[in-house]
Order: C-alpha cells, then sequence, then structure tokens
C-alpha cells in the first residue's frame, strides 16, 4: 500500500510539536470500519489527553508563572464533589481580585482535581499566571495547606509535569480494567494552538530509519525546522496498516535565530 507522510505541527510558545504519520489514499469502496481494542483505545486516549495538556501549557505559561498544590485541613473537607468545585472556583475569585487591585493582566490557569468521588482526599494541582508573592497566593486558599513553586522547565517544556497530572486520570472500573477519565478545568482565555499541516517532507525511508533506530536521530527534524533544537522523539509503529508513527518535540534556539537574522542581514547589504 502506498502513502506519504505528513507532519502534524502544533506552535506552542518556545516549543513545537510534531506528529508524523501516514496518509492513505481514499479507499474506492467503503471497508468494515475496525474497531480498536480497549487496550489499544486506552492507550491513544492516554497520549491524547498527555499531549493536549502539554501543548496547552507550553503555549500560556513560561517560567514566570507558578504551580501551586493545594489541599483541605481535616475541619475544612468538602462533603461532594459540589462543595469542593465551590472552593477552588471560590480561590480563584479572590486571586483574580487581587491581580486586578495591583493591575495585573487576567489570570490563567489549569486545574487538575485528585480524589473525590472515589473517596480520597481532595487536593488540587493548578498552573497559573505569575506576578504574585507565592506567599499570598498559599495564604489565599484559607482552606488548608498550600505550597507552590515557579515552574521548571525541560527541553521538553512543561512535559514532566503533564505526565505527572495525568496520571491522575487512571482509573479501576470494576476492579478489572483501566479506563481514561478527564479531571481538569481550565480559565477560558488560554491559547489551544490549531494544527498545522505539511505533507511529503519526510520519505518513507527516512521516517522509518527514524523509527527504527537504537535511538532517534534529530538533526533531520532540526534541517527542516532550523529555529528549533531536537528535544526528544517517540516512535511507535502499526502492525495493522504497516505505517510508522513518530512524536517528535522541539525547543526554539535563540542562538538559531540570531544566527539567521545576521545571515539576513549580510543578505541585505
Amino acid at each position: 500500500m502506498t502513502y506519504t507522510y505528513r507532519e502534524r505541527r502544533y506552535y506552542c510558545g518556545n516549543y513545537l510539536e510534531i506528529d508524523v504519520f501516514p496518509v492513505f489514499p481514499v479507499a474506492r469502496s467503503r471497508q468494515k470500519k475496525k474497531n480498536p481494542t480497549s487496550q489499544v483505545q486506552q492507550k491513544l486516549n492516554e497520549h491524547n489527553a498527555e499531549a493536549k495538556l502539554i501543548r496547552i501549557l507550553n503555549a500560556n505559561f513560561t517560567s514566570d508563572d507558578v504551580e501551586i498544590h493545594l489541599t483541605f485541613a481535616n475541619d475544612n473537607l468538602p462533603e461532594n464533589d459540589e462543595e469542593a468545585a465551590r472552593d477552588i472556583q471560590n480561590y480563584f475569585r479572590r486571586v483574580k481580585r487581587l491581580r486586578n487591585k495591583r493591575g495585573l493582566p487576567e489570570l490563567k490557569y489549569i486545574c487538575v482535581t485528585e480524589g473525590g468521588s472515589d473517596g480520597k482526599r481532595y487536593h488540587y494541582h493548578v498552573t497559573m499566571s505569575g506576578g504574585l508573592d507565592r506567599d499570598e497566593l498559599e495564604k489565599l486558599w484559607g482552606y488548608g495547606y498550600a505550597n507552590s513553586r515557579r515552574l521548571q522547565y525541560s527541553e521538553n517544556g512543561l512535559e514532566g509535569l503533564a505526565r505527572y497530572v495525568t496520571k491522575q486520570f487512571r482509573e479501576k472500573k470494576e476492579n478489572k480494567e483501566t479506563v481514561f477519565r478527564k479531571r481538569w478545568t481550565a480559565s477560558k482565555n488560554l491559547i489551544n494552538p490549531p494544527p498545522r499541516d505539511r505533507d511529503g517532507k519526510l520519505s518513507n525511508k527516512k521516517v522509518k530509519q527514524i523509527a527504527t533506530a537504537e535511538i532517534p536521530d534529530g538533526a533531520e527534524f532540526e534541517k527542516l525546522y532550523p529555529d528549533y533544537s531536537f528535544a526528544s522523539c517517540r516512535p511507535f509503529h502499526n502492525d495493522v496498516n504497516g505505517g510508522y508513527y513518530l512524536c517528535v518535540r522541539m525547543y526554539k534556539n535563540s542562538s538559531a535565530l540570531d544566527n539567521r537574522k545576521r545571515k539576513q542581514n549580510r543578505r541585505r547589504q
């Protein structure tokens, strides 16, 4: 079967995510649809949720912003999910009022809820805009314990944070299988990076070579995207259609941008 490879690119602040996958020609006759197995679908759901959260985090937050972990003291435990939701929303209202008083931009946040309906103690993992003193942010909670720090970035941006919080999405159903459940909320002013597609820049041979290498080589992607440096590549082979899939992450290379500007200036002279 012949096919070409598509690059689906997401530009997320100083980071770039590229999903590489085969695009097949439209079949002349409709074939019976094959549904993925529950295990494959579970893995797909988890990957998509993690990837989406990473993109939104990288597109909206910087090292000037903070992550804060909020828990309840024993005498302030919510009785149900609705009361817990009111408490965290009241916290965000207090933060917004203080930011408005200080003349700071509108609050951005992503809040992951852990515990609750399964009987565990409620607590929250929150990524939010910086600008306020962290001691003030912690005191504004008021329901128990709070601990905050500046966001810690790696070559993959906030991938580590996203993986940590999305592990809370896995739950047991009837003590038999693990299923996916979305448990994060966000402010409505976040940027959700749109996909940009491009076909045919990577040959089938090159994609296979990258995917089957013991250590994936990022040189090909640095040629295609000279303003970015290669960070990581997660390959996958589909035994059904024979195609290779790549999830590539890159970060903006400031020195490469400076070099490119200097070359452009030389050409103009």
